[in-house]
């Protein structure tokens, strides 16, 4: 649904980003009990941490940011932080396509940028780490 809202009108919403928060807590508690509460923010908290910089100089966007924490309610600290590696080598696979489509298409153009979708990248990340690579 994300990456629909994210090529759709270039924002996430934050209804879903909510809606993910909750069932991830929900999840957690169901699986963890209580213990799954510290878990939960820990996991929620990391992205803004360790992202709020590249947010800062606009590299990343805040729903991709709010997206990564919802990711991060449902994985272990260990799963996310692949996550986001995972997903960032997408994200510059993805943007050295366009770059070169873009050169071999229209030519160079000094200062121009190639922005993309980066939850496409953040799907990509989640599905080879969790469904694909077998990783903790």
């Amino acid at each position: 649904m994300a990456v629909v809202m994210d090529f759709g009108n270039e924002k996430i919403s934050n209804r879903l980003i909510v809606s993910g928060l909750f069932w991830g807590l929900a999840f957690r508690l169901l699986g963890e009990g209580s213990a799954g509460v510290v878990h939960f923010l820990v996991n929620i908290s990391i992205p803004v941490i360790l992202l709020f910089l590249l947010f800062q100089m606009r590299a990343v966007g805040a729903g991709d940011i709010k997206l990564f924490s919802v990711a991060g309610g449902f994985l272990t600290t260990k799963q996310l932080l692949y996550v986001m590696l995972a997903a960032f080598a997408a994200g510059a696979a993805i943007g050295l396509i366009k770059l070169v489509y873009r050169v071999k298409t229209t030519g160079y153009q000094f200062g121009t940028i190639t922005v993309i979708h980066f939850s496409t990248a953040i799907l990509i990340g989640y599905f080879v780490i969790v469904w694909g690579c077998g990783i903790a």
